[in-house]
C-alpha cells in the first residue's frame, strides 16, 4: 500500500479527509492546534500544517475513488508522475507535528508579537525560554507568560 497526496478545494482539507475515512481509506491531513481568538471568546482549533492537501493510502490509485471525493481537485504529480510517499514519510510528518510547539521555533533574543490575551500585539524581546515558560521584556517590564495559553510570533 502507498500513500498518494491530492490537492483539495479550498478550506477543503478536513472535509475531504472525513469523505476519503467515509469510503474506507485510511487518510491524513497533517494539522495544529491554534487558538483563535473572537471577541467574546478564545477558542482551539485546529488548522491543517500543509494548507490544500490530503494524503491518502490505498494499494493502488484509482481515480473512480478519487474523483467520487467532491472536496479534492486532483492528484498531486511531478513531471507527469504521480507521487507515492512511503509510511516512514508520513510518520516523520506525524511525529515531527505531535512534538511541535512554539517553544521551538522562539529562541532567546528573538523579537515577538504576543498573539492573545491581555497583552495582545505587544512587542518585546525573548529573555527566556523553557519547555512551557516563556519570558518576555516589553519596555523594560519582563513578563512571564504560558505557552500553553498564550501564542507568540516572530515579528518582523
Amino acid at each position: 500500500m502507498s500513500w498518494f497526496v491530492a490537492y483539495t478545494k479550498f478550506r477543503s482539507e478536513f472535509k475531504s479527509l472525513d469523505f476519503f475515512e467515509k469510503t474506507g481509506l485510511e487518510a491524513y491531513v497533517p494539522y495544529l492546534i491554534v487558538k483563535r481568538q473572537w471577541s467574546d471568546r478564545i477558542k482551539k482549533v485546529k488548522k491543517p500544517a500543509i494548507s490544500g492537501y490530503v494524503f491518502f493510502k490505498t494499494p493502488k490509485l484509482c481515480y473512480d475513488t478519487v474523483n467520487l471525493n467532491p472536496f479534492v481537485k486532483s492528484v498531486v504529480r511531478s513531471n507527469g508522475v504521480i507521487i507515492k510517499i512511503g509510511d516512514k514519510e508520513i510518520e516523520e510528518l506525524k511525529s515531527a507535528l505531535s512534538s511541535y510547539s512554539n517553544s521551538d521555533t522562539v529562541k532567546k533574543g528573538s523579537c515577538v508579537q504576543i498573539e492573545n490575551g491581555l497583552l495582545k500585539y505587544r512587542r518585546g524581546i525573548v529573555k527566556s525560554v523553557n519547555k512551557h515558560i516563556i519570558e518576555v521584556l516589553i519596555n523594560k517590564l519582563t513578563v512571564k507568560l504560558s505557552l500553553k495559553q498564550t501564542s507568540v510570533s516572530l515579528a518582523s
